[in-house]
Parts: structure tokens; sequence; C-alpha cells
């Protein structure tokens, strides 16, 4: 059985996966921080970027990766590939 903490540790890789996988696509897209950030209602990029390096714990939403789904025109299942099956 799962106790809290490897729970917490593994969704926490899932959130570095995503959020390494929303900044390969976007670059691979061209897209800046801003751009992608306003793209999807954002006022500015600090939010994304945050979430992109997971600093203080920040990291994307169901809504939020809804939206860039549609923006960079991805299946959404490839924001939870580990980099090793993404290349």
């Amino acid at each position: 059985m799962n106790t809290v903490d490897d729970l917490e540790k593994y969704s926490d890789s899932i959130l570095d996966i995503v959020s390494a996988n929303v900044k390969k696509y976007r670059e691979e897209k061209g897209l800046t921080q801003m751009q992608l950030a306003l793209e999807i209602g954002l006022s500015g990029g600090a939010y994304l970027g945050r979430a992109e390096i997971r600093k203080n714990n920040h990291h994307f939403n169901i809504k939020h990766i809804v939206k860039i789904v549609k923006v960079l025109d991805i299946d959404a299942c490839k924001f939870f590939e580990t980099q090793e099956n993404t290349k």
C-alpha cells in the first residue's frame, strides 16, 4: 500500500514531467513563455515560467493543460510521457 509520502513524491514527479514537456513542446512550436501565456489567457509570462521550472512548487492545472494542448495542437498524452519516450 502506498503511503501519503509515496503518493506526494509520485504526484510531484508527474508534475515535473508535465512541466518539462510543456516547455519542450512550446519551444518546438517556437513560442516564448509570454506568447503562450497570452494565448491561454494569462496576463503575463511569470506564472507560466514558474510552472515550467516548478519554482516554489508552481504547476499547471488541468485547465492550463487543456488550453495549452489546443494552442500547441498536440495530444495531451504527450505531456505525461517521460523524456525517454519523447525522443
